[in-house]
């Protein structure tokens, strides 16, 4: 989908404010956290269980909603038997490192082979005489 100049334009302005960085690292952070959830075989259910929490506040946090403390942040981490590691990366650089995660996340993907049926041309078998017949 392509983007109006209008559009790309308030974006621009918007990566101006601390509003969309704070909303942004909330996203990364559940984005992360789900892509552990998975991992480690998890439901939502399961991880308020563990937390002594609210299914309400699990789904409110999975949606990148919850105003998280570090504390929180290290919690759900553990929930998921994973960690939380927090970074200081320079906005300039920040576009590469989406870039190499997209590609990293593009080689863990399995490949799985297509199999294709044989095929058989009965021309062969007439010349041999050895197409099945039907009875």
């Amino acid at each position: 989908m392509k983007l109006s100049k209008a559009l790309k334009a308030f974006a621009e302005r918007a990566k101006e404010s601390d509003t969309y960085w704070v909303e942004r690292a909330k996203l990364d952070f559940a984005q992360g956290l789900e892509e552990q959830r998975i991992r480690a075989g998890m439901t939502y259910a399961a991880i308020a269980e563990k937390l002594g929490t609210s299914a309400a506040y699990i789904s409110k946090v999975f949606r990148g909603d919850a105003n998280l403390t570090i504390e929180s942040m290290v919690k759900l981490a553990r929930s998921t038997d994973s960690k939380v590691s927090i970074q200081i990366v320079n906005e300039k650089f920040d576009a590469q490192r989406w870039a190499n995660t997209i590609s990293a996340q593009a080689k863990s993907v399995p490949v799985q082979a297509i199999r294709t049926p044989t095929v058989v041309r009965i021309d062969k078998y007439r010349q041999n005489d050895d197409a099945p017949r039907a009875a």
